[in-house]
């Protein structure tokens, strides 16, 4: 993999959005213990997160040779990086002072806390133009911030391409264990990619739906990333026993 020399400099921060700490909703029953049981209560400390998906511009700064293999269908410089696998998001990421979202940072950015709706509530109009999602394959992403954002300021949560995130995939979430900043299990064969894609199914844009692939996989039109960073010094054990 190639390494970019001439690296734009700009703060590590910008385009980057505060997610606050507080307990949230975890997941959604409905869809079942693969793809998103059981709902569970998580504390998660404050976080900052990419406003938008890394798109091919940007990727391309730091590993430029991915300009060979842009995908056909998300070939703009502003539209999301797709054929990355999940160890070069994980790169990526690393190089620009950041690391890839737990799955439940990525879904408290995502939503309001009810994993069974959408970042931006329980329905979806195709004509409203809220997300891309439930469209054919031969079908394309579309720029990075095209639709509105959520009520963090976060955009594409729902739809354009589905996200990885750091977490190994399992059925059903761990709950017994760790409920503060949980990062999920520590060993895995697929990992979890969250938020749907334009050629999905409407359903998979909720917030609390959840799907898997192989992280070496590298030649996916429909999967790209974002970006977080933990912000230190900071701590509460907000779920207790009675919660």
């Amino acid at each position: 993999m190639a390494f970019s020399e001439n690296i734009e400099l700009r703060n590590t921060t910008d385009d980057m959005v505060v997610i606050p700490s507080g307990k949230f909703k975890m997941g959604c029953n409905r869809f079942g213990l693969m793809h998103g049981a059981p709902e569970h209560l998580v504390y998660l400390n404050q976080f900052m997160i990419d406003r938008f998906e890394v798109t091919n511009k940007r990727f391309e700064e730091i590993i430029p040779d991915h300009k060979l293999r842009r995908s056909k269908l998300s070939s703009c410089d502003e539209c999301p990086v797709t054929n990355v696998s999940w160890y070069e998001a994980v790169d990526y990421c690393y190089l620009t002072g950041k690391t890839l979202p737990t799955e439940a940072q990525w879904e408290k950015s995502a939503g309001n806390g009810d994993g069974c709706a959408f970042p931006w509530g329980y329905d979806f109009d195709p004509i409203g133009s809220e997300g891309r999602g439930g469209l054919d394959m031969k079908d394309k992403s579309v720029p990075v911030g095209s639709y509105p954002p959520n009520m963090y300021g976060v955009y594409d949560m729902g739809g354009n391409v589905w996200e990885w995130v750091s977490d190994w995939m399992a059925s059903g979430y761990p709950v017994s264990q760790k409920t503060i900043d949980p990062k999920g299990p520590s060993s895995g064969i697929m990992k979890v990619r969250r938020g749907g894609a334009y050629s999905d199914n409407i359903i998979a844009m909720a917030t609390g739906y959840r799907d898997w692939s192989h992280p070496s996989s590298r030649f996916f039109s429909d999967i790209g990333f974002r970006c977080t960073i933990n912000v230190k010094g900071e701590f509460s054990n907000g779920l207790t026993t009675q919660d």
